[in-house]
């Protein structure tokens, strides 16, 4: 849960000369005046002045599993904050193309297990616990999702579709 911040609790830290405030000041962002970036250890725990700053935060070396646990706020003027969703962030591709795919992994790890390979029995159990019926193993493979945060190469594209949608939620009625 994210807890209500004072402006002035943020802007104490805030780079004046990296809010951007000549592009943000009259358009439909210009009551948006910080964000949050947050990971699973809080390492972030200045605010940045625009939402790339805090996305290039959880995609830096410091940022711990960011894929799993990471969050963007961005704080207005008027008490208000957004949580992005993390669909504009984090990517959650399938594990496996096909069924087959699902089907082969599956019987390779059973296999291990059988053959008592080290630390086999643990393997991809969040994928698809071991123990169950191979069916069952399968159809969980197959419906498994990955993290992933999205590349730098994204950043532009990410930023713009951001800005349209915190416009949206800003001047939606509340």
């Amino acid at each position: 849960m994210v807890k209500k911040i004072s402006e002035n609790k943020i802007l104490e830290n805030l780079d004046a000369d990296g809010a951007h405030a000549d592009e943000l000041s009259t358009g439909p962002l210009a009551s948006i005046f910080a964000y949050r970036a947050f990971d699973m250890r809080g390492r972030f725990p200045e605010p940045f002045a625009d939402f790339r700053g805090a996305l290039e935060a959880l995609q830096s070396e410091i940022a711990y599993l960011p894929e799993m646990s990471g969050e963007i706020v961005a704080y207005s003027r008027d008490g208000r904050w957004f949580e992005i969703p993390t669909r504009f962030f984090i990517r959650r591709p399938p594990r496996f193309a096909d069924r087959e795919a699902a089907e082969q992994w599956v019987r390779e790890r059973q296999q291990a297990i059988e053959q008592g390979k080290p630390g086999a029995q643990l393997m991809g159990y969040v994928v698809a616990r071991p123990g169950d019926p191979i069916e069952k193993q399968i159809d969980d493979a197959l419906a498994f999702r990955d993290c992933r945060l999205v590349g730098p190469e994204e950043n532009d594209e990410i930023c713009e579709r951001v800005a349209r949608w915190l416009a949206d939620q800003v001047n939606g009625e509340w």
